[in-house]
């Protein structure tokens, strides 16, 4: 056997972790629908665009912590008061490229608030024909 036979095409044991870190650390907006409809608690959805675009339309529910105010998450703050710790967080940005939700989600985790990341954020979100709140 040649050592191209000899090669891994994948270790699948840290596929396996990897997936199930996307599961731990990820929602979509149907996971977020599950929310509004009550199947899960203890979660707080954060809208992390400026206040401007919050109230032209945001998620349901959803509080404002806009990354302009905070210096994009690389402050020195050490608390949220909106955010909590006896559930989730789940922040959502713009849209799927946009990193302000990971950088948001990094510091939230790292002062110990549970947190996931909206894949796809306020476009994904509304790309599903889901409502808006004003």
């Amino acid at each position: 056997m040649d050592n191209v036979h000899k090669m891994m095409i994948q270790d699948t044991a840290k596929a396996a972790q990897f997936f199930e870190n996307e599961l731990n650390f990820k929602t979509n907006p149907h996971g977020v629908k599950a929310v509004l409809d009550g199947k899960i608690k203890n979660v707080t959805i954060v809208d992390l665009r400026t206040a401007k675009d919050f109230s032209e339309g945001h998620i349901p529910g959803a509080v404002n912590i806009p990354f302009d105010e905070h210096k994009g998450f690389d402050g020195n703050e050490t608390s949220f008061e909106k955010l909590r710790k006896d559930g989730y967080n789940y922040v959502y940005c713009y849209q799927l490229l946009c990193n302000l939700g990971q950088k948001a989600a990094k510091k939230f985790a790292s002062l110990g608030y549970p947190v996931k990341e909206i894949v796809g954020g306020y476009q994904s979100w509304k790309e599903a024909n889901l409502p808006i709140e004003q």
